[in-house]
């Protein structure tokens, strides 16, 4: 009996080894169903995108390259205003006038230009300003000012004043000349109209 006792005994642990054997061959096949075939892809890391293709970087690069051209096309503007004062002027006009309509030869006749320029906002170059006021030296002649003004400056107004003697050309009218503006020795073309001034019959 205790042969029997033991040998049952045994025999219950060696079935009972055999189905825990079993059951855990049996979970492995189970769990190797769910699992990738090659465990070596189920160890590696996924694979993640290269930094620029991410958002943050897109929209940070494009922010970039807008901002680049627009410095770019700022500069490459401004250069071409600076080097070309027809570029850069966005106003040029002038006034002139006398103090009378009417002269008689040997009058003197006091003549006042305003000319007015201005150049690109940001910046407003400083150039060399140059305004010659031509006049018909037939009729008359200069008293004492020159009727050329120089100087170096921004935009704005510039007058140039002068005196004119009346030496002839009885009972004709005379329209006076448009004055020249010239910025670093370019020359700038004004827009307005002149005044007309009647010499006198005697």
């Amino acid at each position: 009996m205790v042969k029997k006792n033991s040998q049952g005994s045994l025999s219950v642990g060696f079935l009972h080894g055999v189905e825990i054997m079993g059951l855990k061959k049996h979970l492995e096949r189970h769990i190797r169903g769910w699992l990738p075939k090659e465990p070596n892809f189920a160890l590696m890391h996924k694979t993640s995108k290269p930094r620029w293709r991410k958002p943050y970087w897109i929209a940070l690069t494009l922010v970039s390259v807008v901002v680049l051209a627009g410095f770019t096309f700022l500069g490459v503007s401004t250069y071409l205003r600076y080097s070309n004062p027809v570029m850069d002027i966005t106003a040029c006009y002038y006034e002139k006038t006398v103090n009378c309509s009417t002269a008689s030869v040997g009058d003197i006749v006091e003549v006042n230009v305003w000319v007015y320029w201005h150049g690109y906002v940001i910046p407003e170059f400083k150039r060399d300003v140059k305004i010659v006021d031509s006049f018909p030296e037939s009729n008359f002649i200069l008293v004492n000012e020159g009727n050329v003004y120089e100087s170096s400056g921004y935009g704005g107004s510039y007058q140039l004043k002068y005196l004119l003697r009346v030496v002839e050309g009885e009972g004709v009218s005379i329209e006076l000349s448009k004055p020249r503006l010239y910025l670093d020795n370019v020359e700038i073309s004004l827009e307005d109209t002149s005044p007309t001034l009647n010499i006198a019959s005697k």
